[in-house]
């Protein structure tokens, strides 16, 4: 996704007008100097990262607190640039989304978060239809003012236009199902550098496959994620609440989804840690450094995924653009 290219092209369109350039981060860490400089060596105007801790309240939305970044707030009018890919709760990232969780408040993240949300049996990935953690991040970014999104898929298109609208054609367009004719007992999962930098991240391409309509696995099968994660659990608030949830469960987490459910942003990863261990095992693999993993109580290991996986396993080469589905 060349997001520099999109800021280049309309800061020469609206460079004349104030405005600033807001990295979405939900609740992950801020972005380096290091990873801004693309950005701010094309932006005419201020490239800002997002802090879930510094917004401005904008009243409630179907009964969440909204919540968004000052800028945005204060703005006549908001644009989004963002890659549109499979979601594990949006149905597909993009869309309103880049603003009502991307620039959202630590209030509004956490309410959307919730136990009750997250593990709705409408709630699944791929869907954008009568899915209401959709249709509640529809409504905030509504009443965030987002008028316009420029979407990237994966082959380097842009769709634009109405928030909605341009998700739903870049959605039809990304083709997310690939059919297969068996189930399989290990599946690797090859996942891409920005996202292998750290198991909060890299765990999303095991529970997207699933948690998807239609896995194809067996009972038990070993779900096995190609990441180094050399910032172990993750830097950011989110991730960090997430290895304090994990610190105090024990694996399959099972009683987090029928007890007193943990609350705060970044912690609904175990609700899909212990939804995705009631069926099946995941492992981490070709770790830089697996004890933080372990600390946690994540399966982890340096061994190289394929080494660990033997010969006959499904491989998931792009787990956020394209999954494998069991046909019929």
């Amino acid at each position: 996704m060349d997001t520099p290219g999109a800021v280049r092209a309309l800061a020469a369109r609206f460079g004349d007008h104030p405005g600033s350039v807001i990295v979405g981060l939900g609740a992950h860490r801020p972005m380096t100097d290091a990873e801004l400089a693309p950005l701010r060596a094309v932006s005419t105007w201020p490239v800002l990262n997002h802090d879930p801790d510094a917004c401005t309240s904008l009243g409630e939305v179907d009964g969440v607190p909204c919540l968004v970044h000052p800028a945005i707030a204060e703005a006549d009018a908001v644009l989004a640039v963002g890659k549109v890919e499979l979601h594990q709760y949006a149905g597909f990232s993009g869309g309103h989304k880049a603003v009502s969780i991307g620039c959202g408040g630590r209030e509004t993240l956490a309410a959307m978060h919730a136990r009750d949300m997250v593990c709705h049996p409408d709630v699944v990935v791929g869907r954008l239809a009568g899915n209401p953690f959709r249709d509640r991040v529809d409504a905030l970014g509504r009443a965030c003012g987002l008028g316009f999104a420029l979407q990237a898929l994966p082959d380097g298109r842009w769709v634009g236009g109405d928030p909605e609208d341009a998700l739903r054609v870049a959605a039809a367009a990304l083709d997310p199902w690939r059919w297969v004719d068996r189930a399989y007992d290990t599946c690797v999962l090859r996942v891409p550098r920005a996202k292998a930098v750290n198991a909060y991240q890299a765990s999303r391409a095991p529970t997207y496959l699933a948690l998807s309509p239609a896995p194809p696995l067996v009972d038990g099968a070993r779900l096995i994620v190609d990441a180094a994660c050399p910032e172990g659990v993750g830097l950011g608030s989110g991730e960090r609440a997430l290895a304090e949830v994990l610190r105090r469960f024990a694996p399959p987490w099972a009683e987090v989804l029928t007890g007193p459910p943990p609350r705060g942003a970044g912690v609904q990863r175990v609700f899909i840690f212990a939804r995705l261990a009631q069926r099946y095992r995941m492992i981490f693999a070709g770790c830089d450094d697996p004890a933080p993993l372990r600390a946690v109580g994540l399966d982890a290991t340096a061994t190289p995924a394929d080494a660990l996986a033997g010969p006959d396993a499904l491989v998931v080469e792009a787990p956020f653009e394209r999954l494998p589905q069991l046909r019929g």
